[in-house]
């Protein structure tokens, strides 16, 4: 039996179907992650179709089928199209970067409402920010990182378990997390921290303003956060939306 069904949406990706419709992929409040048909949206007369793009936080009504891995969306009501993103190539890599993490990450029908109000929150300020998208795109990483189950340590080395007290000497190994200058043995396998660069990335997951770093320092951090993802999810190959520019 169909429920009909209202939630807050962020749109990760659409696809043409038949003449007139689309099929998109869906990160909801209430149902998590979904794929919905809708009807006609490509007609020049949809009141629907204009709502409809990538990134886009609105408001839909679908009838939600538990059996079914196709809901029908009769209505949508955009609540933001992040104007300043469409705008900026910079904005636009990292946001949609944003939205491939859920797309890829996140399993089907799941809800999480933190990560759903978090993602949203990330998209605004990307939106609003001037020249920091790579360090809010960071932060992004860890705080998703950390939802969905690998939350990285930045107090004890991942390896031994001794306690980090030292910015200097420590590596980020792929498979594992931060590694203290004692277990910092295999060069190959791991990421060797400047003193800077690890309290930048430290930094990150604290509340504090973040005004000393350069685009290079954010960069890397992300580089290590997406090998990370790529070790602990075998089927996740990277995030092709870094590769836009």
């Amino acid at each position: 039996m169909a429920v009909i069904t209202k939630s807050e949406a962020i749109i990760l990706r659409k696809t043409k179907f038949s003449d007139t419709s689309l099929i998109i992929q869906l990160y909801t409040r209430e149902n998590g992650k979904i794929s919905a048909l809708i009807k006609g949206a490509r007609s020049s007369k949809s009141k629907i179709g204009s709502k409809i793009d990538l990134i886009n936080h609105v408001e839909i009504v679908f009838y939600n089928k538990e059996e079914k891995d196709l809901q029908l969306v009769t209505q949508v009501n955009l609540i933001n199209h992040y104007p300043h993103i469409r705008e900026d190539l910079d904005k636009i890599k990292y946001a949609s970067a944003v939205c491939e993490l859920v797309l890829k990450l996140i399993p089907e029908n799941e809800p999480n409402d933190k990560i759903f109000r978090g993602t949203s929150r990330i998209l605004h300020l990307i939106d609003k920010s001037i020249n920091d998208e790579s360090l809010l795109f960071a932060q992004y990483m860890l705080f998703f990182i950390k939802e969905i189950g690998f939350e990285i340590s930045f107090n004890k080395c991942s390896n031994c378990g001794a306690e980090i007290d030292s910015a200097s000497g420590n590596a980020f190994g792929y498979a594992s997390g931060i590694i203290c200058n004692e277990c910092n043995e295999d060069k190959l396998l791991t990421f060797q921290f400047s003193e800077e660069l690890f309290n930048l990335f430290k930094c990150l997951t604290t509340k504090n303003n973040i005004t000393a770093y350069n685009i290079k320092q954010t960069e890397n951090i992300i580089f290590i956060l997406e090998k990370y993802l790529v070790y602990h999810n075998s089927e996740f190959k990277g995030i092709k939306s870094l590769q836009m520019l």
